[in-house]
């Protein structure tokens, strides 16, 4: 693992540079411990999720792209839980996530950002009828705080749906000590990975 000091991200430079040092350690780790974590961390959420939610619930759950945690195996596990899968859905023109209910399979890459979406005439789902959202990030606290892009999209989405489970995943290597919260932000519940589950609230 790379011995990294990350600054305080206390101002848009600090969270610039957080979100560069973070993906490059990210990018740094070996496919092979990529996909080991990843299996460690789909297993841990896969306890948390069956523990939370009711048999039929749907779960939003992001498709990962380049060196992402990794999602399939999560899927895979929910599915035999009985448990439905959801994936967003970029809108143009807004900034709040559409969620479809397809399968990884069915994905298809989408300029701007190269995400992997379902097509706008897959079956949608209500925000509201999603009892939990499993969310990507750059950077995650121990407090709940996560820092992305900077889009907002999930930001604007949870705030939509207060009463879902909201769940972050990443590798270890992706904890910071703080990330400074902003009015917009929405606080997760919990950040897991490979390594341990904090829980928040």
């Amino acid at each position: 693992m790379l011995a990294v000091t990350v600054p305080p991200p206390s101002a848009p430079r600090g969270k610039r540079t957080t979100r560069e040092l973070r993906l490059a350690m990210r990018d740094a780790m070996t496919a092979g411990a990529r996909a080991q974590a990843s299996a460690r961390i789909a297993a841990a959420v896969e306890v948390l999720l069956t523990a939370r939610c009711a048999a039929g619930a749907t779960i939003g759950l992001y498709a990962g792209k380049g060196t992402e945690v990794d999602t399939a195996p999560l899927a895979a596990a929910v599915a035999r839980h009985g448990l439905a899968v959801a994936y967003p859905r970029v809108q143009a023109g807004s900034r709040t996530l559409a969620f479809h209910a397809v399968t990884e399979e069915a994905l298809a890459v989408v300029p701007p950002f190269g995400l992997r979406e379902p097509r706008p005439d897959a079956p949608p789902v209500a925000l509201e009828a999603i009892a939990a959202f499993v969310v990507p990030g750059l950077a995650f606290d121990r407090a709940g705080g996560r820092l992305g892009w900077g889009r907002g999209y999930y930001d604007a989405t949870l705030a939509q749906v207060p009463g879902a489970l909201r769940i972050g995943v990443a590798f270890d290597c992706q904890l910071v000590e703080r990330i400074p919260a902003e009015a917009h932000d929405i606080a997760l519940h919990y950040i897991i990975t490979e390594a341990a589950t904090h829980v928040v609230s």
